[in-house]
């Protein structure tokens, strides 16, 4: 395999060896940086492993693929990828038609390393059919990478790891490499996994799932961390073993563990010109009972890591002890970094290529997403670690996790708990155990205890500098520290979650694997996983095409059975409710979302005390989680007219635009951006079944005032330029829109605490009584008196309306949502199909938000909405439909939210016979929540003299009083 391959990057062309991937080509011929970031800086290849993306590439006309993933074919075109890709004249990907084929094994190990290529391989000797997959082109993992150039050319570690390949090939078990694993369900007794091969997506559906993902670098921010010509440890051991590229120029290792001397010396052996080896603990002459513990514990091992200071020391090559590289400058790459060691002045060296190494988190994303128990770890930085015993089981029976995914320990331990846990499911299905299980267990415990006195051995004792306010913590969208701690401190933030909201970091496609760690510093102490944003499907980036097929569709929403929103009262010793302190308020909020956020607002902005009780995080369901349409039309599915005149979402339409217009109007009474622009918003039809409808929708909307009006053919593609040819006409309505509801509810809920508004968060109402003329609310242990009760409780808004003796027929629906990468402009206006769910719009940053009502279902085990696989095909055919060039936009994240169906218009206003009991709830809340909140605000000072109101009030529910 020693052939030479030639492509062409940026018009230029480039020379490889056979077997390197194109990043490693390109850092060999030192064209460094490969794409351009949200800031309009360069980047380049950073983590070496596909998760961080900063290596994308445009090839062969196909935007953002990954360099260090793709293997070199002679004759690529290569080129940068822009910061916007223009999707409308990339490559084109076909819509799929088939059904996503699905495959079937026993037992499915998701990772080729050293735990994950034992436990296959003692498993299909046991007789279980058994599947490996790895992302990686070839297995072996970051212990045993094998050599792609020359496969003759391996070292001793590689050798081992070649056979221990061969051993498992030869067990029976299937490897498919080049898989990436991108979803994980759970569905009718099995797990169903997604993967995607060769641009392929496909369903594994297997009984039991063994976790052997590895561990992740969690390199520390400093000022110049992403300047390209920065990677990681790792990054740079994978493109010499691998790839037989050598960092370019003069190199610096810099962090804190022995696989930093290992690849220093590694790179020496192959000439390359290390100038030092930065590590921030102390030299471990030192520590010498320490360091004599760990000799005895493993005397091999501690000798190969004296064999890598030797070789440093015949080089020449010093080890600066207790010391971090504070800075990193250089003009659109690296140039010199700061070194700072304890007790000595600062200093600067020239380098070219910086390797960063500052330790190891798991990879967890899969059993998270599967529901394991998760502990929360603070080395080396907080994260939330699996809950697994040393055979790899979890607290879920068909999840396993084994090696560096549930912890990081080290290739040996790896393998021994690879054999155990193999030998566990053996054992539970009958079959006859591997043999050596003894040796495993002893190897497990020595080496769990080898590890626990190395990283004592290495234990820091010189800390990073608190990073400048300059210094980019989320570098996917170059989120500074600055403004993640501005916004803390103005908002009042407190959680992960809120904090992503606020000011999008940990929201690009590596989805907060390099920034949450740094993140969490500046938020209280994690308590639970709850304190960690939860993993997105997909778990990296799909192109929609490999994803898009289509699905059935339907009307009305899914309803789902949902868990009480109400908390326990506190009892006394004696069994009686606990008396407490009653704070006594003017008005009392029930839900912290954006409708009750600016009931609050309203009602403080009128001079009363208001106090909010949210049973979770304020704004972190559905207000924030939606697509953030501003409907002004009907959509695809409302009922236009009833009987007795226009339908009750009609009837809605009024209040809708009037709350648009209010949007508008309050958008420079914020302190940020809210990206609210008015659009427009056009309805295509495919068929003349869909004209007819829509003909009927526009003349109803039009008798109500809507600026809505029919397009012929010719007039759709002046509004959007790149729809599909051959639509019939459609439906346009001047007065739609968009807005970011992450932003907005995050700048309403600190609206109203400069108001005076107390949001009481994780905080679940637990009953609600009458007090003579007032309310006696409560909560756990504590209690309010207040005057009035407004109940804008989403989707639980029934069951509190229950504690005042009239329930209210409001029902929990979860709708999802799909978010892509930003590309260049593509979608123009709230774009929408006559007879298909569908929304579809381009946000400020150019991610398409991809929406329509799809339903999501509930998670099997924590409960919370999360996306269904068939509805996500589902609603990208919708979308691809439309616009076609989207089939090569990647998705990077979709969530779900609980959204709610009453019948098809608000909720709005005082209870009939519980006077000042007041309703405030739609399923259209970011559209509505500024009308909303000031007119059930206006309804609570009896001001308010709006009788077009009347029809939303709550007693249509309960009829005829008399």
């Amino acid at each position: 395999m020693s052939d030479r391959l030639s492509f062409t990057f940026n018009d230029t062309p480039v020379s490889a060896k056979a077997g390197q991937t194109l990043t490693a080509a390109l850092m060999a011929a030192g064209r460094i940086v490969h794409r351009t970031a949200p800031d309009g800086s360069g980047r380049g290849p950073f983590c070496g492993i596909g998760a961080c993306q900063d290596c994308l590439l445009e090839v062969d006309g196909q935007m953002s693929r990954r360099g260090c993933m793709t293997p070199v074919r002679d004759g690529m075109r290569v080129r940068s990828n822009d910061r916007l890709p223009d999707v409308a004249v990339s490559a084109p990907l076909s819509q799929g038609e088939e059904r996503l084929a699905e495959h079937v094994c026993e037992v499915l190990v998701v990772g080729a390393g050293p735990a994950g290529l034992v436990a296959a391989m003692e498993l299909a000797r046991g007789g279980v059919d058994v599947l490996v997959v790895d992302e990686r082109h070839i297995p072996g993992g970051q212990y045993f990478k094998q050599n792609a150039v020359h496969p003759e050319r391996q070292d001793d570690q590689a050798r081992k790891g070649r056979h221990l390949i061969e051993a498992m090939r030869a067990s029976g078990a299937r490897l498919w490499h080049d898989t990436l694993v991108w979803c994980a369900h759970r569905e009718d007794g099995a797990l169903v996994i997604g993967g995607l091969r060769d641009g392929e997506a496909f369903y594994i559906r297997t009984q039991h799932i063994i976790v052997a993902t590895g561990a992740q670098e969690t390199p520390a921010p400093r000022p110049g961390w992403t300047l390209p010509g920065v990677i990681t440890t790792g990054a740079g051991q994978t493109l010499l073993r691998a790839y037989e590229t050598v960092s370019p120029g003069r190199v610096i290792i810099a962090g804190n563990g022995p696989l930093n001397l290992q690849l220093a010396a590694e790179l020496v052996g192959r000439g390359a010109d290390v100038v030092a080896v930065v590590e921030s603990a102390p030299a471990p002459v030192k520590r010498p009972v320490l360091a004599g513990q760990l000799s005895a514990a493993a005397p091999r091992l501690a000798l190969a890591g004296m064999r890598h200071l030797w070789t440093l020391r015949r080089a020449g090559v010093p080890v600066l002890w207790e010391s971090v590289v504070t800075r990193i400058e250089g003009s659109g790459r690296v140039e010199r970094v700061t070194v700072k060691q304890a007790g000595a002045e600062a200093r600067s060296i020239e380098v070219e290529t910086v390797c960063l190494g500052d330790g190891f988190v798991p990879a967890s994303e899969l059993p998270r997403l599967l529901g394991c128990q998760q502990d929360v770890r603070d080395w080396p930085v907080t994260h939330p670690e699996t809950g697994r015993q040393p055979d790899g089981r979890t607290d879920q029976a068909d999840v396993s996790v084994i090696g560096e995914a549930g912890r990081f320990g080290g290739a040996f331990l790896a393998q021994a708990q690879g054999r155990l846990c193999a030998a566990r499911l053996l054992e539970r299905s009958g079959k006859m155990l591997p043999p050596g299980l003894d040796r495993s267990r002893r190897m497990y415990r020595d080496n769990a205890r080898f590890q626990a006195l190395l990283w004592k051995l290495y234990q820091p004792v010189v800390p990073l500098p608190v990073p400048e306010d300059t210094t980019i913590l989320c570098r996917c969208e170059c989120v500074t520290a600055g403004t993640v701690r501005a916004r803390v401190a103005e908002d009042g933030i407190a959680d992960l979650a809120a904090l992503k909201r606020a000011t999008r970091a940990g929201m690009g496609r590596c989805q907060g694997r390099f920034c949450q760690a740094s993140l969490m510093k500046v938020l209280p102490e994690p308590k639970s996983e709850k304190d960690f944003t939860a993993p997105q499907i997909p778990l990296r980036p799909v192109p929609v095409a490999a994803l898009a097929r289509q699905k059935p569709e339907w009307r009305g929403h899914v309803r789902v059975p949902i868990p009480s929103g109400l908390g326990q009262a506190v009892q006394s010793v004696s069994g009686t409710a606990e008396i407490v302190d009653v704070v006594v308020v003017d008005v009392v909020v029930v839900g912290g979302g954006i409708v009750g956020l600016f009931a609050a607002l309203f009602l403080a902005e009128a001079g009363k005390s208001v106090v909010v009780l949210e049973r979770g995080r304020a704004g972190a369901l559905a207000s924030g989680g939606n697509a953030g349409s501003l409907h002004a039309q009907l959509m695809a599915f409302d009922a236009s007219a009833d009987t007795d005149g226009p339908s009750m979402p009609a009837r809605t339409l009024a209040l809708q635009r009037e709350s648009i217009r209010m949007w508008e109007a309050l958008r420079g009474t914020f302190d940020r951006d809210l990206e609210i622009k008015v659009c427009g918003g056009l309805v295509v039809a495919e068929t003349e079944s869909d004209m007819e409808r829509l003909r009927s929708k526009v003349a109803v909307e039009q008798s109500l005032g809507v600026d809505a009006r029919i397009l012929d053919p010719g007039e759709l593609h002046g509004i959007e330029p790149n729809l599909k040819q051959g639509f019939l006409g459609g439906a346009y309505c001047s007065e739609e829109g968009k807005i970011n509801p992450m932003a907005a509810t995050q700048a309403v809920l600190a609206r109203a605490r400069q108001a005076g508004v107390r949001v009481e968060e994780l905080t679940a109402l637990s009953a609600i009584e009458r007090d003579g003329s007032r309310f006696r609310v409560s909560a756990g242990a504590a209690s309010w008196s207040a005057g009035a009760v407004v109940n804008a409780a989403g989707a639980y808004a029934g069951e509190v309306a229950e504690l005042v003796g009239r329930p209210l027929p409001v029902f929990g629906a979860p709708l999802q949502m799909i978010v892509t990468e930003p590309v260049a402009p593509l979608v123009f206006s709230l774009l929408a199909h006559a007879s298909r769910h569908l929304t579809l719009k381009q946000a400020a940053n150019g991610s398409l938000l991809i929406g329509g009502g799809w339903s999501a279902g509930l998670d099997p085990v924590h409960g919370h909405p999360r996306p269904l696989r068939e509805n996500l095909e589902g609603n990208l055919w919708v979308a691809q439909r439309l616009i076609p060039a989207l089939g090569a936009v990647n998705v990077v994240r979709s969530w779900a939210a609980m959204n709610i169906d009453i019948d098809g218009a608000p909720i709005l206003g005082e209870s009939p016979d519980v006077p000042g009991f007041f309703t405030a709830v739609t399923a259209n809340g970011v559209t509505l929540a500024p009308a909303m909140g000031r007119h059930v605000a206006d309804m609570v000072l009896r001001r308010s003299e709006r009788p077009d109101l009347e029809i939303f009030s709550p007693a249509r529910f309960y009829g005829d009083p008399s």
